[in-house]
């Protein structure tokens, strides 16, 4: 008899060997993908007031609000959980979020920008990138997002489309 096969009949009792080692494994895998699951799944964050990008302002630019960076372990990547929305960009200077989509139904989502994004009002809105380009306008279309922990915020990521 294999070690294995020893060893399976010790830990599940009175079992043939085969059966032992067929059940140890279904265990380890369970377990295994218990702990697989719960590595890929992030922090749960309160939702709070948003940040905002840490790049210096010029006069008249808002900051824009930013997701919290999430501790991502050695080696794993940030991805975007991509959504498909009929949407058109909004904003208003006395706003705390400053930017906001209203989807094709009226409706109110909020967003998030990556690092270092802006907006002007000239008067009408504009969103800059970290490298003070124009990226959009106001009433620009919006037709993706990435999803964010908070079920009522997206998040928006280059291009923008």
């Amino acid at each position: 008899m294999s070690k294995l096969a020893v060893c399976g009949r010790y830990a599940l009792g009175n079992m043939r060997p085969r059966e032992g080692v067929n059940r140890a494994m279904k265990q380890i895998l369970v377990l295994l993908a218990i702990v697989g699951v719960s590595a890929c799944a992030g922090p749960v964050q309160a939702p709070s007031r948003p940040l905002a990008s840490q790049q210096p302002l010029a006069p008249g630019e808002l900051a824009l609000p930013t997701d919290r960076p999430v501790a991502l372990p050695p080696g794993a990547v940030e991805a975007c959980g991509g959504v498909g929305i009929n949407a058109v960009l909004h904003g208003n200077a006395a706003d705390p979020r400053v930017t906001w989509l209203v989807n094709s139904l009226g409706g109110r989502v909020d967003v998030t920008w990556p690092p270092g994004y802006r907006a002007r009002f000239t008067p009408s809105l504009e969103v800059l990138n970290a490298d003070d380009v124009v990226v959009l306008r106001e009433g620009a279309p919006v037709s993706g997002a990435c999803v964010t922990s908070q079920s009522d915020v997206l998040h928006l990521e280059p291009p923008f489309r």
